[in-house]
């Protein structure tokens, strides 16, 4: 039994948007046993998403379908006509849904709706609703013939609220698909780490299969089947646990779900605070690391100092230094890490100055070139990259190795076991 997903919205086939919707609900669906066979994406035209649609209908495997977007109020906004004439149901008018489009317009803009907003408060006849109290669009589901179709609004925080409601209708399943937990780790590269463990993946039964998701210097790993049977799980689950032994160095996810929540996690469980000083990635690395709730007790200061000027006069950086070496270079880069260590006071201090480009660079200087240093109370550590990639991946990719080195640094601090 098999689910299907289709986005819809000319903003996200011409890339003016990033889909979000189709990664929540594939996770979400394939968590439940009914990992989607296909996901599309559909313009806001009626030819392309009734293609989709006939697509899905006539595949006996598919038992529901997940539509998102086109709830709108606007003329482009097609689903709830387009499911009513597919499926020959009219579309009936649901006047406490306009009572709450109308409620919802006044409590938040104190104001009245447009006109055109009535429309949604329509639905097919005889769909389920889906009621939206963080929204003017409703969803419904409809039953056709053995498949499930929902439709709901493509607002992406409105298709997370949305789920349970769905969850509760799916059709029940007997499938038996089975995942591990998610193996996280840094500092080191796919090809590698998946040399390094093939001996533990040799002799897996056919059923039991490996995933590897690469992400801007973190590799996550999985084992997954579509079999729950006990011995499979225990050796996925043993094979897991010698992973996890065998890369404790490099592991995060006993940490955190992300880099920065690992690294904030073990700062408060060793007591230690961190301070940066950012030329290149302007506040990027303090942004990642205050995103964690409770950074505050760790997160001294950020200071993005992107001029030379302001290296000086915020964290005493020699301009004679500047000068000699050149604002991207190790010595500057040292500097910034232990000038904002001492300035503020926090245990360990970070600095990071380099080239994002396209501009600025130089034969000598390529565009990519950034120095990482962390500095703590007996030494520094500086640490030369050269990244390839546009402004916003070498700016990522240079908030990605500061954090790596701050994980290792506070790794080593740990006991082994805890």
């Amino acid at each position: 039994m098999k689910s299907a997903i289709l986005c819809i919205g000319t903003e996200i086939t011409s890339g003016l948007v990033k889909d979000a919707n189709a990664s929540f609900l594939s996770q979400n669906l394939t968590r439940v046993g009914l990992s989607p066979k296909y996901i599309l994406f559909a313009p806001d035209h009626a030819e392309s998403i009734l293609k989709a649609l006939d697509f899905y209908l006539d595949d006996e495997e598919i038992q529901c379908i997940l539509i998102t977007g086109g709830l709108g109020p606007t003329e482009d906004d097609l689903t709830r006509e387009i499911l009513s004439d597919k499926f020959r149901k009219k579309l009936v008018f649901i006047p406490r849904e306009w009572d709450k489009i109308v409620q919802f317009y006044h409590r938040l803009r104190n104001t009245i709706p447009p006109e055109n907003n009535k429309k949604q408060a329509y639905i097919p006849e005889g769909s389920a609703l889906l009621e939206n109290p963080i929204g003017t669009a409703p969803g419904f589901m409809i039953q056709f013939q053995n498949k499930k179709i929902f439709a709901v609004p493509g607002v992406p925080k409105e298709t997370e609220f949305f789920w349970p409601l769905i969850e509760e209708r799916l059709p029940s399943n007997d499938s038996q698909f089975y995942r591990t937990e998610m193996v996280k780790i840094c500092g080191i590269g796919e090809s590698q780490f998946g040399t390094d463990i093939q001996s533990l993946l040799n002799h897996l039964p056919q059923s039991l299969h490996p995933a590897y998701l690469p992400f801007f210097g973190e590799v996550w790993f999985y084992l997954y089947s579509y079999r729950k049977d006990p011995e499979l799980i225990n050796q996925a689950e043993t094979i897991i646990k010698k992973i996890k032994t065998n890369w404790r160095q490099y592991l995060f996810s006993d940490w955190g779900e992300n880099l920065e929540e690992a690294c904030g996690n073990l700062l408060r469980k060793l007591g230690l605070t961190v301070a940066t000083a950012e030329s290149c990635t302007g506040g990027f690395l303090s942004h990642r690391l205050t995103n964690i709730p409770g950074s505050s007790h760790y997160f001294n200061r950020g200071y993005i100092v992107y001029s030379n000027q302001a290296k000086s006069e915020d964290l005493d950086v020699s301009s004679t230094l500047i000068t000699t070496h050149g604002a991207v270079s190790e010595e500057v880069a040292r500097a910034l890490a232990e000038g904002v260590r001492k300035k503020t006071g926090a245990d360990l201090g970070i600095g990071i100055t380099g080239i994002a480009g396209p501009d600025g660079s130089s034969q000598e200087k390529p565009v990519g070139l950034v120095y990482i240093a962390l500095a703590n109370q007996q030494s520094t550590v500086v640490k030369k990259q050269l990244f390839s990639g546009d402004r916003l991946t070498i700016k990522t990719l240079s908030t990605q190795t500061a954090l790596t080195m701050l994980y290792f640094h506070l790794q080593e601090k740990i006991p082994h076991g805890q």
